[in-house]
């Protein structure tokens, strides 16, 4: 948990580049659609900025580019004249945001009983892989942890520096979201991968979702949720941010 808690801190220090592809699958699994679209992610005055730079592996169209090239100047322009209280009031929910991941963490070690299974090689690094069963006696602190008895972990952790190289999580029981609005069925699959960046943190670099869920309990869907990330950048954090409008004069 700690580590994680450094990771985040440092994150903010680099810009990369993510793919995001979304797979719709019909009963038999097979796929029926697939759609994918390629990120920057930039940190701007303190806070993350998503900006399309390919949609289905193919550069924007002229007229979407100037949308996408217009939507990030305003966004600039809007932080950089935004007034010291607005600013402070931006960055603290953003903050806030990341203090609520943080105590979801913290509930992770009391909600599960931990076992070693062994040792494996995970992209080259030794790794000892760990597995989690939910405890009967847990009860959470949060809100959002309630979903934590309804997943089953595995976790590689690295031998060396203790991070972890890879989770994953198994659904084990429905979990509905909204009363009935969002209904995730067992069977569901969530992976993760992060690797050493820089030799000073640690970042995700994969995300592979499975799952089987029914919307208002009407419409069934399926779908896998792959993202590849990468091409990590460190920034100098005196850095001058300035918009397009500015580099063309």
């Amino acid at each position: 948990m700690g580590h994680d808690i450094s990771n985040w801190k440092q994150e903010t220090n680099y810009t990369f580049i993510q793919r995001i592809e979304e797979r719709e699958l019909n009963g038999d699994g097979n796929t029926k659609s697939t759609k994918s679209q390629t990120e920057e992610i930039i940190f701007l005055y303190g806070q993350p900025y998503a900006h399309l730079i390919k949609r289905d592996d193919k550069p924007l169209s002229d007229s979407e580019a100037r949308k996408v090239e217009k939507k990030l100047n305003d966004t600039m322009e809007k932080r950089r004249n935004e007034s010291p209280a607005d600013r402070e009031k931006r960055l603290d929910e953003f903050q806030k945001r990341h203090q609520e991941e943080h105590e979801f963490l913290r509930e992770v070690p009391e909600a599960y009983d931990f076992r070693i299974l062994g040792e494996e090689t995970v992209d080259g690094r030794s790794a000892y892989v760990i597995a989690g069963e939910p405890r009967s006696d847990f009860r959470p602190s949060l809100n959002a942890a309630r979903v934590l008895p309804k997943l089953r972990p595995k976790l590689w952790i690295d031998k060396d520096g203790y991070q972890w190289l890879k989770m994953e999580a198994e659904v084990i029981d429905t979990i509905t979201w909204g009363g009935f609005l969002l209904r995730l069925h067992s069977g569901s699959h969530i992976e993760l991968e992060q690797g050493p960046v820089n030799n000073e943190l640690w970042l995700t670099t994969h995300v592979h979702i499975s799952f089987d869920a029914r919307v208002a309990l009407v419409k069934s869907i399926r779908m896998d949720i792959e993202a590849k990330i990468g091409d990590f950048k460190k920034f100098r954090t005196d850095s001058k941010v300035i918009s397009v409008q500015e580099v063309q004069h």
